[in-house]
């Protein structure tokens, strides 16, 4: 089974930290999201999305219903939501440093660290695995935003924290996973989730 995690695609707002602030995309960012879609060669048959706007208002428009999960959603910057990036960075400077310092554990005030991303992410992901194989489904997209995707990969490559800002996830930008089914020592049904960089085959 194949699942694809979308990024969603080029937002208003500026260059502020969106977190939980629910900016809508651009008719650019829209178009950035279906492009990435039309390039899919196996047809999406499960989709779920983040609730907040920039990735629900494309999924609404997909021809597969979409499940709207709030799991999905960006990592909360807490008291810095919506705020510019380069004024919070001024005014906060040592508060900045520590997250990029050690992003696993320090957050914005009242925000979420990677951590606690990286777990409802997760979560989220192994729930939908789950319901996708036993409705024998093949491909799995997860509309979601970029802390979340990078989130996932640090978990599922068992990266050290400060390598999540190695990782550039573009507007649009499409992360395909592999999910091999099997029998576990006991003959009970289990999976295992891989990045797979051979899945340029899967798109037109």
């Amino acid at each position: 089974m194949r699942v694809s995690l979308l990024r969603h695609g080029m937002t208003q707002g500026g260059d502020i930290y969106r977190g939980h602030t629910d900016v809508a995309l651009t008719a650019e960012g829209l178009l950035q999201m279906q492009q990435a879609n039309a390039g899919f060669a196996l047809p999406v048959d499960y989709l779920v999305s983040s609730n907040l706007q920039r990735c629900a208002a494309f999924a609404a428009l997909h021809v597969q219903p979409e499940l709207l999960d709030p799991r999905l959603q960006e990592m909360s910057f807490g008291d810095w939501d919506g705020q510019l990036r380069s004024e919070v960075w001024l005014a906060h400077a040592e508060q900045v440093k520590a997250f990029w310092n050690n992003p696993m554990v320090a957050s914005a005030p009242n925000g979420e660290s990677v951590a606690v991303v990286q777990k409802r992410a997760m979560a989220c992901l192994h729930e939908h695995v789950q319901l996708a194989l036993k409705q024998d489904k093949k491909h799995v997209l997860l509309v979601t935003h970029g802390g979340v995707i990078r989130a996932m990969l640090s978990d599922l490559l068992q990266m050290q924290p400060q390598a999540l800002f190695n990782i550039d996830v573009p507007y649009g930008g499409v992360v395909c996973l592999k999910v091999a089914s099997f029998e576990d020592h006991a003959g009970q049904p289990d999976y295992h989730i891989s990045v797979d960089f051979a899945a340029k085959q899967d798109f037109v």
